[in-house]
């Protein structure tokens, strides 16, 4: 004990995993060895759990419990592992028993003893170490997929490299969704690169029964990926993002450094590490506790609050509506505002389609040009020669958008109830091309 940095301590995901595992043949259990089982599980939580009042408190209520009978419906290993499970989460959310029977419990990686040929990080490596995307949406925004925080030490190059891919957008958005956590190493480094390298911050610091003092954990001095303590940032959460990936917008959110937007996060806020005992259970036991310097407290059993709650499956949709309003509302350059409603006017319109009726769509269909423009189940369709047709988005105002760009608008020119007679192509780059109607 205790490795507060490693791949396991703020991990919900490896307690999701032991709770929810189940063995093919369900393992019958004596009542010796049932109370056998609760007694030592009860007691790697009183001398293992970060706090020792409530490890007490907790070995001895789950002694209670065993003397009461509670647990006496558990006739096998898993059900017995599923109750300890419930029974210990309503009073720390990253608990989690299970029943491995005589498997042998894996090593950390960075424990493994491996071959030359062999690499203790192929697993996460091949899962590229929880980014699952990174691209740059319409706008200019960066946006960067994480399903889990990897320890930095593997990873430190495929996160530089999804850092660096971002590095010439406008703003910042990281989905955190599906995030059940990992390192705090991870943190640590992605957070640093959004904050003032010339300003040491304190991020966190970890409590536990192994340190006089807490264990701090402060901004990076240097980073691969340099520094953007002004780039606008947004960090999608779900009821799913938990741990490590709760963490990260926890303390984004105390420092007022990011705009956090989705539902409130599961709410495990304590790492930890597995236990085994006789009789093949193993127990994952919160051995720390983060501590915000800011807040003095943490996101455990209530999770973090959204500053912008909504939906999760829509929460990438209202970022970058933010992203675009932001955006606008500090640049001073009229190229880009323009560009910037275009995104968030192509946006709206993509989430809210609009069914134009025959007659409106009888205004702009038509040839123009090398353009032409025709109408099928409510939507005006572009086709321009030698290339297929494409469906429009319509904006209003005789305007239409594309949708998958946009690099160009287009407007009709249209007086009164006449047909237009003109098809205006805007580019983003300022220029204006007006295509006459030619049929």
């Amino acid at each position: 004990m205790k490795n507060l940095g490693g791949i396991s301590t703020l991990c919900l995901a490896a307690a999701t995993v032991l709770a929810s595992a189940a063995a093919q043949a369900q393992t019958s259990l004596t009542p010796a060895e049932r109370s056998a089982a609760v007694d030592a599980l009860a007691q790697v939580i009183e001398d293992e759990y970060f706090d020792e009042v409530r490890a007490e408190a907790l070995a001895h209520d789950l002694r209670a419990d065993l003397d009461a009978g509670v647990f006496n419906s558990s006739e096998d290993a898993e059900s017995l592992a599923e109750q300890l499970t419930q029974i210990l989460r309503e009073q720390d959310r990253h608990f989690a028993v299970r029943f491995a029977g005589d498997a042998p419990q894996a090593p950390r990686p960075e424990m493994t003893e491996t071959g030359p040929q062999q690499d203790p990080w192929a697993a996460l490596r091949r899962q590229n170490f929880g980014f699952v995307d990174v691209s740059i949406l319409p706008g200019n925004l960066g946006y960067i997929r994480l399903d889990q925080f990897a320890p930095i030490e593997p990873a430190a190059e495929t996160a530089s490299a999804a850092l660096d891919f971002v590095a010439n957008t406008d703003a910042v958005i990281f989905d955190l969704r599906e995030n059940r956590g990992g390192a705090p190493s991870m943190v640590q480094f992605l957070i640093s690169h959004f904050l003032a390298p010339n300003e040491p911050v304190m991020i966190n610091t970890f409590v536990s029964r192994d340190y006089e003092y807490p264990n701090q954990m402060w901004s990076l001095p240097s980073h691969p990926s340099g520094f953007r303590p002004d780039t606008p940032l947004y960090v999608l959460v779900s009821g799913r993002s938990g741990s490590a990936g709760e963490a990260f917008p926890y303390h984004l959110q105390a420092m007022e450094r990011a705009t956090i937007i989705g539902e409130t996060t599961y709410g495990a806020g304590n790492p930890g590490e597995t236990f085994a005992v006789p009789g093949g259970f193993r127990i994952f036991v919160s051995t720390g506790s983060a501590r915000n310097p800011i807040t003095q407290s943490n996101w455990e059993g209530t999770g973090v609050t959204p500053d912008i709650p909504v939906p999760a499956d829509t929460a990438l949709e209202r970022a970058r509506i933010e992203a675009y309003q932001d955006l606008m509302a500090v640049t001073e350059d009229a190229l880009l505002r323009e560009n910037l409603q275009w995104a968030a006017d192509q946006l709206q319109a993509s989430m809210n389609p609009q069914m134009l009726d025959d007659a409106t769509l009888d205004l702009y269909v038509g040839q123009y040009g090398i353009r032409s423009f025709s109408a099928e189940n409510g939507q005006l369709i572009y086709t321009r020669q030698g290339r297929p047709p494409e469906p429009l988005l319509a904006l209003g105002d005789h305007r239409f958008a594309f949708t998958d760009t946009v690099d160009f608008m287009l407007e009709f020119k249209q007086d009164g109830t006449d047909p237009a007679h003109a098809v205006e192509i805007q580019v983003a780059d300022g220029r204006r091309m007006l295509m006459p109607r030619s049929d």
